[in-house]
């Protein structure tokens, strides 16, 4: 425990860890505050791409955490950055959120929800909003033989 207190800088993950669903984990308040007093700082990492920072900075201020944008690192972060610098300019299509989809945008990211002949490849998240003609055009994309490109292998998602 005397190795924890001497630490700085702590990457916190949030669904199943800090909360689960709305329901925020007892001491987690104590220990933010606690890390703030002794000058240190956090950063909210989650690997669940199916919404945006804004979303869960306001989650987080729902459940008495202040937060802004720069307290987070998403999967969805991660995949800008890497089709940004592996595949600028490419044309991707999204298969997830309508949230998901606006990040990568805003990113930079050359996207689309529609199937085009233009495509070079295929960005998959966590997608609370699937539809077949989403299952169908991956189908479609991925017989192609396009890039398939998947902001994280989310075995688990911690919820009630």
């Amino acid at each position: 425990m005397t190795e924890l207190k001497n630490k700085k800088f702590f990457l916190l993950d949030m669904d199943g860890t800090i909360y689960l669903d709305n329901d925020l984990f007892d001491g987690t308040l104590d220990f933010l505050d606690t890390v703030k007093k002794k000058g240190g700082k956090y950063l909210f990492v989650t690997n669940n791409s199916s919404r945006g920072v804004d979303a869960y900075v306001e989650k987080l201020r729902r459940l008495g955490i202040p937060a802004t944008e720069d307290d987070f690192l998403t999967s969805t972060d991660a995949t800008i950055l890497y089709l940004n610098s592996k595949f600028k300019g490419k044309k991707f299509y999204s298969f997830g959120t309508r949230s998901f989809t606006e990040q990568l945008a805003s990113g930079g990211v050359n996207v689309t929800t529609e199937l085009e002949d233009d495509i070079f490849g295929l960005v998959i998240s966590n997608d609370t909003e699937l539809t077949f003609k989403k299952l169908e055009d991956a189908c479609v994309l991925l017989g192609r033989g396009v890039e398939y490109i998947a902001t994280n292998p989310d075995w688990v998602c911690p919820t009630w």
